[in-house]
């Protein structure tokens, strides 16, 4: 009986996967990313797909970059991509925008590995602001246009901090994150 239980369970829930896979791909967001895992102490990948309306699916994969996203929700998604910088999921979707949680990590590892530049603390603390003015909102309160305004200002400021920064010293050889970082919020 209890052999059975698994594949009774998975049977009961594929119809569940297929509905929520199609939601999904109607999503005009999505938020992906990869991590790797260990099945059956071998090592494999998990692709995460989750949309704003609670919707999650995992995708257990053997390898990375395109063979991984096949059967995925992001092989078909045709809205706006939340991810870490990973270059594969730009092949996807039709927007794209870096995983804020991401982009604080990285802006962290900056601080810690260059303890030289100011831009990269005011960035972060920029981020951190702009994230709780937003959660601040109601669903249905939209943004000032003022305030966004005076965002906007500060992240170009900050921006042109960092660009004086690695002017004045370019980034090293050995940890150039902080400098890539920059050009990649540079280009937004």
């Amino acid at each position: 009986m209890i052999n059975n239980l698994c594949r009774s369970f998975a049977q009961k829930q594929n119809p569940s996967v297929k509905e929520i896979f199609c939601d999904m791909l109607l999503s005009p967001v999505m938020h992906t990313d990869c991590t790797n895992a260990r099945v059956n102490g071998e090592s494999s990948y998990v692709f995460v797909c989750a949309v704003p309306d609670g919707g999650v699916l995992y995708f257990a994969r053997g390898k990375k970059g395109h063979d991984g996203i096949k059967g995925t929700v992001v092989e078909d998604y045709q809205g706006t991509l939340v991810h870490d910088h990973d270059v594969t999921f730009y092949k996807y979707g039709t927007g794209h925008q870096e995983c804020l949680a991401h982009v604080l990590r990285y802006l962290k590892d900056s601080m810690d590995n260059e303890k030289d530049r100011t831009w990269n603390r005011q960035m972060h603390s920029l981020i951190q602001e702009m994230i709780h003015y937003r959660n601040g909102l109601s669903e249905s309160e939209e943004p000032d246009p003022q305030t966004v305004s005076e965002f906007e200002e500060r992240y170009k400021t900050i921006l042109s901090i960092a660009g004086d920064e690695y002017d004045y010293e370019p980034p090293g050889k050995y940890y150039r994150d902080g400098y890539n970082l920059y050009k990649r919020m540079k280009k937004v």
